[in-house]
């Protein structure tokens, strides 16, 4: 069975958790690497709508 990539960035998020990352260093990394690909979507402010 294919993955998806929500599964993929799981996995790959509890691991680095389980290795002892900080999440929050973890969600500021993801959240700029996916502005530099995404960035004219400007999930920046997407994710600070759905914080709210």
């Amino acid at each position: 069975m294919k993955q998806s990539f929500k599964d993929i960035l799981e996995a790959m998020v509890r691991e680095r958790i389980a290795a002892g990352e900080d999440p929050m260093d973890l969600f500021e990394d993801l959240s700029r690497e996916a502005n530099l690909v995404f960035g004219h979507y400007n999930l920046e402010y997407e994710l600070g709508l759905m914080l709210r």
